[in-house]
């Protein structure tokens, strides 16, 4: 996700060797819905963008009985 600070992103370089400087570098420009996925969970470090929920915003009180 977005991310301004060098020092927040040098850091991330640090523990997340996977993603490459230059894709880290990029992420001050992101706009919301877009990420940057690194690590074993894909291929190969991968820009992408999110797309609209699918399902409706939730939420909301329970009500609770009084006894």
């Amino acid at each position: 996700m977005k991310m301004t600070s060098p020092s927040d992103l040098a850091e991330l370089g640090t523990y997340f060797g996977y993603a490459p400087t230059a894709l880290l570098e990029r992420s001050p420009w992101f706009r919301q819905g877009e990420a940057l996925f690194a690590g074993g969970f894909v291929p190969a470090p991968s820009l992408l963008k999110v797309r609209a929920r699918l399902t409706p915003e939730g939420g909301g009180d329970v009500r609770v009985p009084l006894r």
